[in-house]
């Protein structure tokens, strides 16, 4: 049978905990230690971990000692995570260990004291007693009777902790512990559904249990957010091992990817997921912010050779734990770890699994944990969108290759560092794009059912091929695989708004906006689609929120201030200047003070801008379209016309965009415009 009393304690008070176990026993308790002791330990056992779990309640024996042991800081974490019930007991005068303030913050405490241990024994027993622990009936008449013999004033009478009022406002936030360890809850301690007002014999509705009922009634007054909508958080890592954090972020990933093509479910990209690591917002906070009903998060450990994972589920809405799990294998078995993990989770998200969804679930992206390490990585230096960034991404990607050969997504990364090289114009089509579409078709070789590879090769295929057809064909079989893919919906969006169909666009994008809320990237995109809509009321606030995320990014600094026709022209200038200075590549800052001295009437320093873009290495036969667009703006438009055919035959990517953006409306409408694209089949133009 399970012991109901879990103690957990600092190996120097043993003496002392056993004569406590002692005690309990002979009063009907079941009780479970760990006899070895727990200090040398480098991980906690899967004892130590399944009595926690199997527990009514847990001890915490506090001392001096105590204060500074990690593994009693890592016990009452795993108890708080599972909800069980805390019973402080304080062996000699001591302080609240700052590590677990919030956690022990209005919580009763008994005194076992070694003058007073009786007394303090018949305490313990009338505080498990309330919390529905078993005692011999004898022991609990002894108890009751005990009662009437300690005053008010005794030191002996359970109290309830007090935190500082900052503390208890907090209840439900998520704080980091002290000792170089992460062990926190993610809701209070549970002290069980009373409804008996405080007193100094039932202190078990507490200021914070009060602070916690106002808290749920004001969550339950909020939008009720839908649980189907999940985001899988970065866990917690239990330790400083640099080993733990790469594994913690390995498995936020492949949970991520293998959640996202599941039928019903909608995941949240593991990109808006990193932005809430080490977050102090409670759940519900979180679940507002990303628009999710379902958090995942939880805590890993290795040491010895091994990991050992706690995850857990929580309904946003509410802050209860929904499911929760602990999972433990060597290291070198980590990915078939993951692929547990995935599946147990997935069949308590859904309610159960299909066939094809188990089969799908035990797929292995790789089987070797470092070459999964190298490709996260080489994505987080992809999404910093810098020739800095892609260069090293590059490296990453190439080191996961050598790793795992057969490993699919690493060329997909290498695919999209080289495509939008030519994009974000540091490198050329003839150098980069021929490489990019041999690594996407090597992905789909290896991974036929890689979403990753489909959209890598739609965006080849739109933006630097001008296939029309073929491109949307492979983003509508990225969405077909993975509908939770927000990258595909991003690029596909860019398709739609550059084939004249605007409003497909937009609803495209707000899809993307949705699978990953706190992109830049994607909110640069859905400015550029309301302002295309003619919502510049919306367009405005969503180029405001990109620039909040990264304040000299040129996208939405061009939204902001020259399609938005905003009034702050200086302060346009200054932006785009700084952007000027911080960019290795200056032509698209350039081009945005050009334009904003033009509407200014200062002609002279537009005059000079154009001189500067205009003289930039390799524009002449690298960026023909800015050319045409500088021509065009001044009016210029025999040689603009002269500058887009070049751009056309370069295939060059504001070729595309041009086509159908409404800057360039009135240019659309003259037939000698609209006759060079028809010529390259563009779908706004063939039929007529």
């Amino acid at each position: 049978m399970n012991s109901e009393v879990f103690i957990s304690y600092a190996s120097q008070d043993r003496k002392r905990i056993l004569d406590l176990v002692d005690r309990l026993s002979t009063a009907g308790v079941s009780v479970w230690i760990d006899q070895m002791g727990i200090e040398g330990a480098t991980m906690w056992s899967q004892e130590i971990v399944a009595a926690i779990r199997d527990c009514k309640v847990l001890i915490l024996a506090i001392s001096k000692n105590s204060a500074g042991s990690e593994n009693v800081v890592k016990e009452v974490a795993l108890a708080s995570e599972g909800r069980k019930r805390i019973l402080p007991v304080f062996l000699e005068q001591a302080d609240i260990p700052e590590s677990m303030a919030y956690q022990l913050a209005g919580i009763q405490r008994v005194d076992f004291f070694e003058s007073q241990e009786e007394q303090g024994k018949q305490s313990v027993i009338r505080a498990l007693l309330k919390m529905g622990v078993t005692v011999s009936e004898e022991a609990s008449i002894a108890a009751a009777g005990a009662v009437k013999r300690v005053s008010d004033g005794s030191s002996h009478a359970t109290t309830a902790i007090q935190a500082p009022k900052s503390e208890v406002a907090a209840w439900g936030k998520i704080a980091a512990v002290g000792l170089g360890m992460i062990a926190l809850a993610l809701g209070m301690f549970f002290l069980g559904g009373s409804s008996q007002s405080p007193s100094p014999e039932n202190p078990l509705l507490s200021q914070v249990d009060t602070n916690r009922l106002q808290e749920k009634q004001s969550l339950a007054k909020s939008a009720k957010l839908d649980t189907d909508r999940i985001v899988v958080l970065p866990f917690k890592v239990i330790g400083a091992s640099k080993e733990s954090e790469d594994l913690g972020y390995g498995l936020v990933s492949t949970l991520t990817s293998k959640l996202q093509p599941l039928d019903n479910l909608t995941v949240i990209a593991n990109e808006s997921a990193l932005k809430f690591k080490d977050s102090t917002q409670s759940p519900n906070e979180i679940g507002q912010a990303l628009r999710v009903g379902t958090i995942v998060t939880g805590t890993i450990q290795t040491g010895g050779g091994k990991v050992q994972v706690s995850i857990r589920a929580i309904d946003s809405n509410t802050e209860e734990v929904s499911w929760s799990g602990v999972f433990n294998n060597e290291i070198t078995q980590f990915i078939d770890l993951q692929n547990q993990i995935a599946t147990e989770l997935a069949a308590d998200l859904k309610g159960g699994l299909a066939d094809s969804e188990t089969q799908q679930l035990a797929q292995k992206a790789t089987t070797k944990p470092q070459a999964q390490e190298q490709y996260l990585a080489g994505r987080r230096e992809w999404n910093m969108r810098s020739k800095e960034g892609f260069d090293n991404a590059i490296k990453h990607f190439v080191k996961a290759i050598e790793i795992d050969s057969d490993y699919a997504d690493p060329y997909v990364g290498l695919s999209d560092v080289y495509s939008l090289q030519v994009y974000y114009n540091y490198a050329t089509r003839d150098e980069a794009i021929p490489k990019s579409k041999q690594y996407a078709d090597t992905a789909k070789e290896k991974n036929p059912n890689l979403a990753k590879a489909y959209a890598s090769i739609g965006w080849i295929l739109h933006m630097f091929e001008r296939d029309w057809s073929g491109a949307e064909e492979s983003y509508k079989k990225a969405i077909e695989l993975n509908p939770n893919y927000a990258t595909n919906r991003q690029w596909y969006a860019i398709f739609l708004a550059n084939v004249g169909r605007k409003k497909e666009a937009l609803e495209m994008v707000k899809i993307a906006e949705q699978l990953d809320p706190t992109s830049m990237i994607i909110k640069a995109v859905l400015a550029m689609r309301y302002f295309e809509a003619d919502e510049n009321e919306l367009s405005l606030v969503f180029a405001n929120k990109a620039l909040e995320m990264s304040p000299l990014f040129n996208g939405p600094l061009t939204t902001k201030y020259i399609k938005l026709n905003s009034e702050d022209i200086d302060e346009g200038i200054e932006k785009f200047k700084e952007s000027l200075k911080a960019n290795s590549n200056p032509i698209n800052p350039r081009m945005g003070l050009f334009k904003l001295y033009l509407k200014q009437g200062d002609r002279e320093a537009a005059f000079d801008e154009f001189a500067e873009i205009i003289g930039y290495p390799k524009v002449s036969t690298e960026n023909c379209g800015t050319i045409a667009q500088l021509y065009y703006l001044l009016g210029k438009k025999e040689l603009a016309y002269h500058w887009l055919e070049k751009a056309i035959v370069n295939y060059e990517v504001l070729a595309i965009e041009m086509a159908a953006v409404k800057e360039f409306e009135d240019w659309q409408k003259e037939s000698r415009f609209r006759e060079m694209y028809k010529k390259i089949n563009h779908p706004m133009y063939i039929d007529e």
